[in-house]
């Protein structure tokens, strides 16, 4: 079967379908925030508290590799836990993860200021992306996406529902956590506002801010991306599943010209 990783040991081999977009001998950033993602799920299922907070730092490009992960608890409290999960190429650190975990509540307030929001169309409702765009990556073309709302070719807001379909790594199945944090990386291409033939963007890390636990393999990305000074910009999404909104999302974004880019690495 068609899987992102396989395990070796201690480690995990990528496979040609964890492939990203910029080459396709350099890994996806959903591998690997999903990869670091798989062991803190497994912290907070031991601990029985929530995942709220993951934060992601992408160092440095990884090829297609085998990888190990080495998680530190960095604060062990009552109420919350700070997780700490570094990506290893070797001996080289080429991401981490910080996350923080809390204890669950036996009840939850009412908030008499929210308002209630129209139902999403759920995915069947949607649209596939142009053949084209789906060959963006190899990873991706293992992603089903339905649009309802935008366009993945053009640039703008758009809502899309995704699910990774092969199994992050051989021989398991794919949480909705993972679903959801997988689905994340891609906010920044789903918000694009650029004609990507002029400009490159990277988003080096991506936080995500959970109030409740996904619960669907469907997750849906409505985000949109501003743009401030010398490169400078933001993405923002909201995720959701069929009970609506659990998560936001936030990337930081760096936009330059091909000319540019083309320049200095000559």
């Amino acid at each position: 079967m068609t899987a992102i990783f396989r395990p070796e040991g201690q480690s995990f081999r990528a496979t040609e379908h964890a492939g990203g977009p910029w080459s396709p001998d350099m890994l996806q950033g959903s591998a690997t925030t999903a990869l670091m993602t798989r062991d803190v799920e497994r912290i907070a299922k031991d601990s029985g508290f929530a995942v709220r907070r993951l934060t992601f730092d992408l160092w440095r490009p990884a090829g297609l590799r085998a990888f190990t992960t080495r998680t530190e608890l960095l604060r062990d409290g009552r109420k919350a836990k700070t997780v700490q999960v570094r990506l290893m190429d070797g001996e080289t650190e080429i991401g981490r993860c910080t996350a923080l975990l809390t204890a669950e509540g036996s009840e939850t307030p009412r908030d008499p200021f929210a308002k209630a929001a129209s139902p999403d169309k759920a995915p069947d409702a949607g649209t596939p992306p142009p053949a084209f765009a789906q060959k963006w990556s190899r990873y991706f073309q293992n992603v089903s996406v339905r649009l309802i709302e935008g366009a993945l070719e053009k640039p703008g807001p758009a809502a899309a529902w995704m699910r990774l379909d092969a199994p992050l790594v051989e021989g398991e199945t794919n949480t909705p956590l993972l679903q959801a944090v997988q689905a994340a990386d891609f906010s920044s291409g789903v918000a694009q506002i650029v004609d990507m033939r002029e400009w490159t963007f990277i988003n080096p890390e991506i936080s995500l801010y959970f109030f409740r636990a996904p619960e669907d393999e469907w997750v849906l990305i409505r985000a949109a991306t501003r743009v401030g000074a010398n490169g400078a910009g933001l993405t923002q999404a909201t995720l959701s599943d069929h009970k609506g909104p659990f998560a936001e999302v936030m990337q930081a974004m760096s936009f330059e010209r091909r000319e540019a880019a083309q320049a200095q690495a000559s």
